[in-house]
């Protein structure tokens, strides 16, 4: 591995290891590469593969000319306030570029994570990625603050560039401050014949989360994503999305299931069929648990062409008394009762989560529900 490969910053202290590895992290022999950013500096950033590149997303501009028509390729820099604050750094942004090369076959997982330390800090990021052509690999992903953090704000664009034939597949978990607010833009673009897979896992506690992913898929591109959110008493979300089916062939799924607790989620799904022969699903399964909170499902389809063939389900209730008083006579408490259905409901072993983060969102459920998140 080059020095060019390489770049290794302050390093992480073992409170941020500690902290991150709640949200996926692990040590640099466990993964092809990694980048931290703490507050408003790239804390570290390291690449473990000569496949891969791995770098502040400042350096990547002076290293590459085209990296800057990558910058606000999908998303208009103009778009709204939040997004022309992070636009405003354009110059000397704050965030990483990762690159997996042409062909590129990556056995371990490259890893991005970002934590805000500073009491009521503020964050403003800008990601870009490419996976070029037939190239596969995986990324976990996460975000987190220390238990010290109540309150503060984080802003994020996310531009995602899937070359033909790649192969993407990501997991995504966080664990936010009670107070905070978070506002989150991600684009990606899916190439011919490539295949996105993406599992997203939001639960904890925070006053207010908006969330915007617009998707583009080509010809035989596929997107399959799938969301897990649960909201505990104070929590309000709001959760865009939209996936243009823009070549011939073009496929996607889109599933979500969201554990009201007491707070307020919000989901909007839009499904697009722009293209001959393009087909789409989208889901929506809502719980509640108590009268306390909301769930809005609004699925939406619209089809351009006579052969797009797209469809959803959308379903919100509460736990059934039946299964309860079923399990709770077998010999359930009626908490373990109820912890079973959640997590049966939101399917946890069927997210293709790493096992350390399946068990790092069990506790996270636990802790929800016992309010000491």
């Amino acid at each position: 591995m080059s020095t060019d490969q390489l770049q290794d910053f302050s390093g992480l202290t073992e409170e941020e290891k500690t902290l991150l590895s709640k949200v996926g992290y692990q040590s640099d022999d466990h993964r092809s590469g990694t980048c931290v950013l703490v507050d408003q500096d790239v804390r570290y950033s390291v690449s473990n593969n000569e496949q891969v590149e791995v770098m502040p997303l400042r350096q990547a501009l002076d290293r590459y000319d085209w990296v800057q028509d990558l910058m606000f390729g999908l998303i208009d820099p103009d778009e709204n306030e939040h997004v022309k604050r992070v636009a405003e750094r354009a110059h000397d942004p704050i965030g990483h570029f990762i690159r997996v090369r042409e062909g590129a076959k990556i056995k371990l997982p490259l890893q991005t994570f970002s934590a805000i330390e500073i009491p009521q800090g503020r964050q403003f990021i800008h990601n870009v990625t490419v996976i070029e052509k037939d190239a596969e690999v995986e990324m976990i992903s996460g975000s987190a603050v220390p238990d010290s953090i109540h309150a503060g704000h984080h802003i994020s664009i996310g531009e995602c560039y899937l070359r033909e034939g790649s192969r993407l597949r990501t997991v995504s978990i966080e664990q936010w401050g009670a107070e905070m607010e978070v506002h989150s833009y991600t684009r990606t673009q899916i190439g011919k014949a490539a295949h996105s897979t993406t599992n997203q896992v939001l639960m904890t506690r925070l006053r207010h989360h908006f969330s915007q992913g617009k998707t583009f898929v080509e010809e035989n591109g596929r997107s399959n994503d799938q969301a897990v959110i649960f909201a505990p008493p104070g929590t309000n979300r709001v959760m865009e999305s939209e996936c243009h089916l823009k070549g011939a062939g073009a496929n996607s799924e889109s599933l979500t299931r969201v554990v009201a607790a007491g707070g307020n989620v919000t989901n909007r799904t839009m499904l697009i069929g722009e293209a001959n022969g393009t087909k789409g699903f989208v889901g929506c399964d809502g719980l509640k648990l108590s009268a306390e909170g909301e769930v809005l499902s609004v699925p939406g389809l619209l089809a351009k062409t006579s052969s797009a063939q797209l469809s959803h389900e959308a379903s919100v209730g509460m736990i059934s008394e039946e299964k309860l008083a079923y399990l709770m006579a077998s010999g359930m408490t009626e908490d373990a009762a109820r912890d079973l259905i959640i997590q049966g409901f939101l399917n946890l072993k069927e997210q293709h989560l790493p096992e350390p983060i399946r068990k790092s969102v069990e506790n996270m459920i636990a802790a929800a529900k016992s309010g000491s998140m």
